[in-house]
């Protein structure tokens, strides 16, 4: 692979940093003590062309890909990660759409979810669990030319201001993805989530009961939802997610870095000592090997690899940025003791975001199991 991006990536990074570094920075704080889905954020992220980034032009996106994805992610992750996660589950169903769905779904849905306009979600998770998804009992029964669904979903990041859903269900001893706009009957968003990080993207609970849905709101071929829905999950949940990680851990090493050149003990900055110093250069190290498995997963997706050719190297890429990111908040704290618990200081809101990391997409230990059951084959 090679590191050296081209002008349009250069452009791209330059633009997300100054728009995370001059609107999202000063009120990360307010945000996340607020707790509230940030509107405001999210239609201007569309309007500077964010959201629809690995969608086609036609459909209103930018059709830049994961490469380009992946850069935006960490940079708006390593100064307000909730909002980077956004770019990570907002892109689920839009991924879904545009390469399953039919073409009347893609000009439906594409061009308002790209403006920011409206916001989307994916659903597969059940209380039973979201690494058994066979195990799902939601279930779609066809009647005449309609779906009628019943079940519940949990776990499920950004449902409640979504206004257009996707989600899987059983029908039968096979699986189908549909969607369900807000306001159907029979669709009802229910309890919120305590979470102890990425605060400003609400968790929730949501039922089917009795919901009915046409034929037209099947998405992709029937019976082959589960397929499609996990093929969603790991191209652009599992790679956002690792995007996040590194954006968390780049944002902590900065933080840290910037705190030891001008704390002052002992006479002199602590950066001067050799204990702050080996922690930052640990940081330092495991950001760049993050950095590498991140972007050439990212690189490789663009280049027409599958997530399928790609499961190690995106559970990898998951596995390590998100483990990094953890790591890398930890050291900060340490590296500026009573200052790391201080909210403003940011460090302990990125630690609380990176550990909300570890379940996204999969947990650490499925990335394992798909490590170790390949390289054991």
């Amino acid at each position: 692979m090679d590191l050296n991006l081209s002008r349009e990536h250069e452009m791209l990074r330059d633009m997300v940093k100054e728009f995370a570094d001059n609107e999202l920075a000063p009120r990360a704080l307010e945000l996340d003590n607020k707790g509230e889905f940030f509107w405001e954020q999210v239609k201007r992220s569309g309007q500077l062309g964010l959201i629809g980034v690995i969608n086609s032009k036609e459909y209103g996106g930018t059709a830049m890909g994961h490469l380009a994805r992946m850069i935006l992610i960490e940079e708006i992750s390593r100064v307000y990660p909730p909002m980077g996660f956004f770019h990570q589950t907002g892109n689920l169903l839009m991924y879904a759409v545009e390469t399953f769905g039919s073409d009347e779904q893609k000009k439906k849905y594409l061009p308002a979810l790209c403006k920011g306009e409206k916001v989307s979600a994916l659903a597969l998770t059940e209380a039973t669990g979201g690494s058994d998804p066979a195990n799902m009992q939601t279930e779609a029964t066809l009647e005449g030319d309609d779906y009628v669904v019943n079940g519940r979903k949990s776990w499920i990041t950004a449902v409640d201001p979504a206004d257009v859903v996707g989600f899987v269900a059983r029908t039968g001893d096979k699986f189908n993805t549909f969607i369900v706009e807000k306001g159907t009957p029979g669709f009802e968003v229910t309890r919120r989530e305590e979470t102890i990080g990425l605060r400003s993207l609400p968790v929730n609970e949501f039922a089917l009961t009795s919901c009915r849905l046409p034929k037209e709101n099947l998405i992709g071929e029937e019976g082959r939802g589960l397929a499609s829905a996990l093929t969603t999950i790991a191209t652009i949940g599992r790679t956002g997610a690792a995007g996040v990680g590194l954006g968390i851990a780049r944002g902590c090493y900065e933080i840290a870095l910037k705190f030891a050149k001008e704390r002052v003990l002992y006479g002199k900055p602590i950066a001067a000592l050799q204990a702050i110093q080996f922690m930052l250069a640990d940081m330092n190290v495991e950001i760049e090997a993050a950095k590498w498995l991140c972007y050439s997963t990212a690189w490789q997706l663009d280049q027409g690899k599958t997530s399928r050719d790609l499961a190690v190297d995106i559970a990898r890429c998951k596995l390590y940025a998100v483990d990094v990111a953890n790591r890398c908040a930890y050291k900060a704290m340490d590296i500026m003791g009573a200052y790391g618990l201080s909210p403003e200081y940011r460090t302990i809101g990125l630690l609380r975001d990176a550990l909300e990391l570890g379940v996204a997409a999969g947990s650490q230990g499925i990335m394992k199991v798909t490590i170790g059951a390949t390289i054991t084959r």
